[in-house]
């Protein structure tokens, strides 16, 4: 093939995904023109919007209001013959995912002004790609080709069967009971939505609590709220081997030493996912990857070859779309010539659609500690928030964790309703620096769940001055 075969380009981005898309958009808003978007996929996917995210939510949406119904008598209203009609819970999310979601990320794509190749990439050199018989080369490449569930070869797993969360969003029949391996945001959520439509949950976890990465309180207590709503989550437990039985799918464990058996007519792997870099032919551009393939980048998003850009889960790195959107714009812009904006993952937040809600971002006391740093930090009971009680959501709390002695901010943790709301709040405090001082000086409307994030920074602000006298800011 000539040289005169190959289109070139300004930049390509393998996947038109979240990560990919922001890359091409911020590339082009700094001056860059011919820009290339490379899609496997139907274009208009992405994770978040097809496996992810939107179905997930959209799911969870009907679980709430399912649990809303089940408390109406502790408000004085009545509601009698109540059901799940699973068909059409799933006719709704799978429209609103077709008409709604992905549509509107096609729209977007198509009218972005830049090339569209559906096929599936792979490197020929550092600088050229190949999609079917057709070769492309970029000044600048992305790669933001995502990820895929990631299940543990473990004894029996692949005989027995089983469903991933990609699969769990769509199943057209509920089973009676499940067993949920893993313990992370998805099993949890996952875990949480089939337990409200009337499936028998029993959830192996391998360390003492859910959701080890996250606060110890935060895992800890939601564990208990869980259990108390009905969930059988076992901790500490060592998974053995699986196996299919008359009655459905058997999981043997090890627990305190014991052996042990639990049985369900159906099994979900949520132990994680993995970088999508197999095909790409990775080997032919000196790309240095790490832990599961994935690939390593600098605060530009940078990888070791200097003209090659990775962004979103590929990275291996938060696994969050926001962060994928966030990187993407920092390696467009990096890629178009400006070099002032690098990726800042301690304002890249966690939120968890559990029952309650968790908001966490920055660090905990724990981190802190371990970085050195002099903290103090004060939990608040949700039930000392007006509005809480007046929604009758009283579980959770409100941690904040600040520095000594300046009072800055440095870590905030919510369990609690919509605590995923709540987090928007916080996130220009930290952005700022601002101190739980800066805080106090802002007439939070009330009564809000917003306004949550000024109780225990009175208590730290109290503290501190009790402390160290008046400080100036």
């Amino acid at each position: 093939m000539s040289n005169t075969d190959i289109h070139h380009y300004d930049l390509i981005c393998i996947g038109s995904g979240s990560g990919g898309f922001s890359a091409a958009m911020a590339a082009k808003a700094e001056g860059l023109k011919n820009i290339l978007l490379i899609e496997k996929r139907r274009v208009g996917y992405s994770l978040c919007t097809n496996e992810g995210c939107m179905p997930s939510k959209t799911l969870l949406a009907s679980a709430s209001v399912k649990r809303t119904f089940e408390e109406s008598p502790d408000f004085g209203i009545t509601a009698s013959d109540l059901q799940v009609n699973w068909s059409t819970v799933q006719k709704r999310v799978r429209t609103l995912v077709e008409d709604d979601f992905f549509a509107a990320r096609r729209e977007a794509i198509l009218n972005a002004s830049v090339d569209i190749v559906e096929g599936s990439a792979s490197f020929i050199d550092p600088h050229t790609i190949q999609v079917a018989d057709n070769r492309y080369a970029g000044e600048k490449i992305v790669i933001a080709t995502g990820s895929t569930v990631d299940v543990p070869p473990l004894p029996g797993l692949k005989e027995t069967g089983y469903i991933t969360s990609d699969e769990a969003l769509y199943l057209e029949h509920l089973p009676s009971s499940l067993i949920v391996i893993g313990s992370g945001y998805i099993a949890l959520e996952l875990g949480y939505l089939f337990h409200m439509v009337g499936v028998e949950i029993t959830m192996l976890v391998r360390s003492p609590r859910v959701l080890r990465r996250l606060d110890p309180d935060i895992g800890f207590e939601l564990q208990d709220l869980l259990r108390r709503d009905g969930m059988n989550i076992l901790t500490e437990t060592q998974l053995q081997s699986f196996k299919r039985t008359e009655n459905g799918k058997e999981v043997r464990f090890v627990q305190n030493g014991e052996e042990k058996v639990v049985s369900a007519e159906e099994i979900m792997v949520n132990t994680g996912r993995r970088p999508t870099v197999d095909g790409l032919g990775l080997e032919k551009t000196g790309l240095l990857l790490g832990e599961k393939g994935a690939i390593e980048v600098n605060d530009y998003m940078q990888t070791n070859v200097p003209h090659i850009y990775a962004v979103g889960d590929v990275t291996g790195k938060a696994g969050l779309v926001y962060a994928a959107t966030m990187e993407g714009k920092v390696a467009g812009l990096h890629a178009a010539g400006k070099r002032s904006v690098k990726m800042n993952y301690d304002l890249v937040s966690n939120i968890i659609f559990s029952h309650p809600e968790i908001g966490t971002v920055g660090l905990t006391e724990a981190e802190a500690k371990a970085k050195g740093v002099d903290v103090i930090a004060v939990k608040t009971p949700m039930e000392d928030i007006g509005k809480a009680v007046a929604i009758g959501e009283i579980d959770g709390f409100v941690k904040l964790v600040a520095e000594r002695p300046s009072g800055r901010i440095i870590g905030l943790h919510i369990l609690g309703p919509h605590a995923t709301d709540i987090m928007q709040i916080a996130l220009p405090h930290l952005y700022h620096n601002d101190t739980v001082f800066d805080v106090l000086n802002i007439p939070y409307p009330h009564p809000t769940l917003g306004e949550a994030l000024s109780y225990p920074a009175e208590d730290i602000a109290d503290e501190l001055t009790a402390t160290y006298g008046k400080l100036d800011k």
